[in-house]
């Protein structure tokens, strides 16, 4: 298992239920729950943090911040291990 500490900060608040997030996650991270009409964040770790979501959520109500310490992250690039 990957030890990773990422996040995906969500306001409901915020949120009209546009599934722009969802629709844009290619790694099927966000997860649509049809009875709240909200989305669901489900394997976080799994982000590519690619900022898709964050950028075509119209509201402003997604922020992703990334664990740049994390194994995963650092997997690929041994000199900074």
């Amino acid at each position: 298992m990957i030890n990773t500490r990422h996040r995906i900060d969500f306001d409901p608040e915020k949120c009209v239920g546009c599934q722009l997030c969802y629709k844009s996650c290619f790694v099927d991270v966000i997860r649509w729950d049809a009875v709240n009409r909200k989305p669901v964040f489900k394997y976080v770790e799994d982000c590519e943090h690619c900022f898709y979501c964050q950028s075509v959520c119209r509201r402003d109500a997604i922020r992703v911040i990334p664990d740049y310490e994390s194994e995963h992250l650092l997997q690929s690039f041994p000199q900074y291990r």
